[in-house]
């Protein structure tokens, strides 16, 4: 296969932000294949076969499966064709043109990293900057953090496809939290990093499964970290006790909070440079 990487979007009724993505990706110059999974949307996706230089894959699925099952039929499809390389977009999501470049650059220079993600930018609809999500980036402080949160933002990681055949899919016991409870695998077995860059940016979507289902998505982490709880790390003990307030907490409030945090890391940033 000539094209080794390809970049894996599950879409349910969604198609003007898919829209918006594909016409991020068409600017990508690393050549790759889009596998979009269509998750039931009514009317179906119709789409072309190629974006740009890039050849496009549509997957259907006749009714609405839940978005585990979308990304599992994605890399079912990834995996049967022997890709190295999948990368993840959601859609409404942008990518800067060199994203995929510098993902695919650091993993062939670093070939034990298993899972490469960046820092996001987080925009609102109308495409203005909300606030930047930093994520630690060596494995050692992202194993740490994991059990506060997440070190990576789904839509901007790349992962070798040759670790799915011994951590296996994305997980169906943990809803609206798989890749929480998948990236906690990662850590488990592997080493991985996140690059030192805004590669990503994510749109804060009112639809969005984060929001929707933020309820069940915050009940599903406390699991997850129960599961994978360390004793010698105290980052478990206040993972757990952050979720229990989350799950209390007004979104609108959390929001604010994030913003203020993300101006804030910025000018501390702006300083260190000087």
């Amino acid at each position: 296969m000539a094209t080794r990487l390809s970049v894996l979007i599950p879409v349910y009724n969604a198609p003007y932000d898919l829209a918006k993505s594909l016409a991020s990706l068409a600017q990508a110059t690393t050549p790759l294949d889009i596998v979009v999974v269509d998750d039931g949307s009514r009317p179906p996706l119709q789409l072309p076969e190629q974006i740009g230089r890039h050849r496009l894959i549509l997957l259907r699925k006749q009714t609405n499966a839940g978005i585990e099952e979308a990304l599992n039929t994605g890399l079912r499809y990834i995996l049967r064709q022997g890709y190295e390389f999948v990368a993840r977009l959601d859609a409404g999501d942008l990518c800067t043109p060199d994203r995929f470049a510098k993902q695919l650059n650091f993993l062939q220079h670093n070939p034990e990293v298993m899972l490469v993600g960046s820092h996001v930018e987080h925009l609102d609809t109308q495409g203005k900057s909300v606030f930047v999500q930093y994520v630690p980036l060596s494995t050692q402080a992202i194993r740490r953090q994991m059990h506060l949160n997440s070190s990576f933002v789904h839509p901007a990681v790349m992962i070798r496809c040759s670790a799915f055949h011994r951590l296996g899919l994305y997980s169906y016991n943990y809803p609206a939290a798989e890749d929480y409870e998948l990236f906690f695998r990662f850590v488990k077995h592997y080493p991985v990093s996140n690059l030192n860059e805004v590669l990503t940016r994510k749109e804060i979507n009112p639809n969005s499964i984060s929001l929707t289902k933020r309820k069940k998505q915050l009940y599903s982490r406390l699991r997850i970290q129960l599961k994978y709880f360390e004793p010698a790390f105290k980052e478990s003990y206040i993972g757990i006790l952050k979720t229990l307030i989350l799950y209390l907490t007004p979104y609108s409030l959390i929001l604010r909070l994030k913003q203020f945090l993300g101006i804030f890391k910025k000018k501390m940033r702006e300083q260190e440079s000087l």
